[in-house]
Formats: structure tokens, sequence, C-alpha cells
């Protein structure tokens, strides 16, 4: 069965206008793992810098420089961290709290960013 002369070429418009939708569509979901995979990491690494402050032997800055230091080593490009810790109540017992801000990037890593902040908290050992 063919189309009238109407029809002619609008697989071809069809193909252009799909194919456009699909990219931005797929380009969001890349964006969108990315930012998760950012958030992710971003906040393993502040707990685990939580996790080393707790630390009857160490104190709330050695967990802010731990923190600082696996962010720089596994996510590169985010020189723009700021790390902070202290120690905090929570439930009545004592926490040694990191939280790290950083930028979440719009498009990729590249493009105008946002602030992003992640918290950490572990139970001090020496109480």
């Amino acid at each position: 069965m063919t189309g009238g002369p109407s029809d002619r070429g609008a697989a071809v418009t069809e193909f252009a206008l799909l194919a456009g939708m699909v990219s931005v569509l797929l380009l969001a979901a890349v964006q969108l793992a990315f930012a998760l995979h950012l958030h992710n990491t971003a906040t393993a690494h502040v707990v685990e810098g939580a996790r080393h402050g707790a630390r009857a032997d160490a104190g709330p800055q050695d967990g802010a420089h731990r923190a600082r230091e696996l962010l720089r080593d596994s996510l590169p490009g985010t020189s723009g961290v700021a790390v902070s810790a202290r120690r905090t109540a929570a439930d009545g017992v004592q926490v040694v709290e990191v939280s790290a801000s950083m930028a979440l990037p719009v498009l990729g890593p590249f493009g105008p960013a946002d602030r992003m902040v992640v918290t950490g908290q572990a139970y001090a050992e020496d109480q």
C-alpha cells in the first residue's frame, strides 16, 4: 500500500523529530545518573570521614581531612569542595558530623552549577 503524493518525505521528517527527542531524553537520563553517582559517592566518603573522626584517637578535623582526601581522589574536578566537621549531640549521645558542599553540575561536568550538601554522622568512641 502506498501513500499519496502528500505523504512523500514524511518518514524523513518523522525520523528527524523523533531522533532529536530521543536524544534529549537519553542525555537527561545520563545527567540524572551522573548526579546520583556524584551524590552517592560524596555521601559515602563523608560518612567514612565521620567514622574516621569519631575514633577515640582522632578528632572531628581529622575526619574532615579524611573526607576531603577521599573526595579529591575519587571525584576529579571537585577541587572546590568545602568540608567541615563538628562534634554534636544526637539522641543524647555525642556524634561527629562531617559535611561537604560541592558543585552539582547541570550539564555533565560543565555548565552552570548549583551547590549540593551531603552530611555524614558517626558515634564518637570516646564517650
